[in-house]
């Protein structure tokens, strides 16, 4: 009995025995501030200690990781993903590689007129007022080239050939409140303004009177995208307007509803719902402006039978003009500094047309699988993509397979190109404001849906070494902006850490 009660105390001696040197020898050392112990204490701390973090630094040199945390775990990459397209691009098209879109004309039918007149579709991207300097402005050139070439009418349709690419414009992974706005615009075989148009809403005479449209750019009296806004009415002067839209298919008119401010006129922009019709309708209008009428409208080919279909019913045919876009290193520029969506949907699409099965979001991904697994020599478990722009929440990539890629990409012969096309502090794009001390040192690509925020890049430290980065967080539950200030302090913490 007296033995039982013994074995408590002596267990209770032995704990203060044991603890007696640590008591004798003054409080435990605090653990070095190394760059790990520095990088986990800003992962772990309150509130981003509820977020999933993954992290990988490799030393560009040697090829070491310097640090990693989850670095093979998959994880949503939002525009990160935008790093893939552009390298597969880049290693397989080349950064000289440009779009070529033919205007041919039908068979002469007397009085400078033409049966009809065909533009081919190849999906050039470079359509808009990023690289024309104005919205429209390609309808514009593309109507001066047909009537420099002679053209006084056509006496058929005015035909959009948009067969390069599948009639499916709209990724299936996407989300549907994404897709009104210009993060998701349908992606075709030719487009004008990035599958973007931009209307203007005019206020009646008074409050519950009917508004009227403008389309900024289009010729006077004519219309641009089919929209309804029986439902859209004039409200007092001062109050807040606002219009709501309801796409309805996507094929034909966008239904507006809400209100307009007596005083000022509103104006939005909203995705196309059939870029390819759009810009016909623009160009035939920009055609009708010069007095080159169009007889029978505009007819869009949507795949390779009726294409055919189309080019015989044109007779004999000749090609009258050439729209030929910049290098690919441009545009890949302005996929990466802006992280422009609908740009790499379309490049996605091309690599699919140009070296896949079919002009495609299946096609594309074919491609940089196939270089992923065999050129960057990826593990087919790193990544599992859905798209090129990171919108589908579906995407999959580890911070591994993004230092690798972009590893591969600095060692290739264009990758000084891709470098200096990535965003970086103090150039127009997603890092002007961020990270500025590190002006000529650092060049990334971010990322942010819900929930998700990614920065990945290359960084010189401050000892000169140079590292390939990738932070990313899902699950973040908290403002971008939070989980952006503690990234960039990470940066930090690589920057002065890494070489000391």
């Amino acid at each position: 009995m007296a033995r039982t009660r013994l074995l408590p105390l002596c267990t209770l001696l032995l704990g203060a025995c044991a603890s007696a040197p640590a008591a004798m020898n003054g409080p435990v050392a605090a653990p070095p501030r190394t760059m790990a112990w520095l990088i986990d204490s800003v992962a772990d701390a309150p509130p981003l200690d509820h977020t999933t973090w993954g992290i990988e630094v490799r030393d560009q040199q040697t090829g070491q990781i310097l640090y990693q945390r989850n670095g093979n775990r998959h994880y949503i990459p939002a525009s990160n993903t935008k790093l893939i397209v552009t390298t597969v691009a880049m290693g397989t098209l080349g950064p000289e590689f440009r779009y070529r879109t033919p205007i041919i004309a039908g068979q002469a039918t007397g009085d400078g007129a033409v049966r009809g007149v065909m533009i081919v579709g190849k999906g050039d991207p470079t359509m808009s007022a990023r690289f024309w300097g104005r919205p429209l402005a390609v309808a514009y050139a593309i109507a001066d080239s047909i009537y420099n070439a002679g053209i006084r009418g056509i006496d058929g349709p005015l035909i959009i050939d948009a067969s390069r690419f599948t009639d499916a414009m709209i990724n299936g992974t996407w989300e549907v409140g994404d897709l009104p706005g210009g993060s998701a615009p349908p992606v075709a075989a030719f487009a004008i303004d990035e599958s973007i148009f931009r209307v203007v809403l005019v206020p009646g005479a008074q409050p519950g009177d009917p508004v009227t449209l403008t389309y900024p750019g289009w010729p006077e009296g004519t219309g641009g995208q089919p929209i309804s806004t029986a439902r859209v009415r004039t409200d007092t002067a001062g109050a807040r307007g606002l219009i709501q839209s309801d796409f309805l298919g996507r094929r034909d008119t966008i239904f507006l509803s809400g209100t307009v401010p007596l005083n000022r006129a509103d104006s939005a922009s909203w995705s196309m719902t059939d870029p390819p019709l759009y810009a016909g309708r623009a160009i035939a209008a920009a055609l009708e402006a010069k007095g080159v009428r169009v007889k029978d409208g505009v007819i869009v080919t949507r795949d390779s039978v009726s294409a055919a279909a189309a080019r015989r019913e044109l007779g004999e045919l000749r090609e009258i003009a050439t729209l030929t876009s910049p290098p690919l290193s441009e545009i890949v520029q302005a996929i990466l500094r802006p992280s422009q969506n609908w740009i790499a949907e379309t490049l996605l699409k091309t690599l699919g047309a140009e070296l896949g099965s079919s002009g495609s979001w299946r096609g594309g991904l074919a491609v940089e699988r196939d270089y992923l697994m065999q050129k960057v020599g990826l593990d087919s478990l790193d990544f599992n993509l859905r798209d090129a722009s990171g919108m589908a929440p579906q995407n999959l990539l580890s911070p591994r397979a993004i230092t690798r890629t972009l590893d591969h990409a600095r060692t290739q012969p264009w990758g000084a190109l891709y470098r200096t096309a990535l965003a970086a502090p103090n150039v127009n794009g997603t890092l002007d404001n961020r990270l500025r001390e590190y002006t000529g040192r650092l060049w990334g690509k971010t990322g942010t849906i819900s929930n998700v925020a990614t920065l990945s890049g290359y960084l010189v430290t401050d000892s000169g070494r140079e590292v390939t980065f990738s932070i990313m967080t899902n699950g973040t539950g908290l403002g971008s902006s939070t989980v952006r200030r503690n990234a960039d302090d990470i940066v930090r913490i690589i920057a002065t850490h890494v070489g000391k």
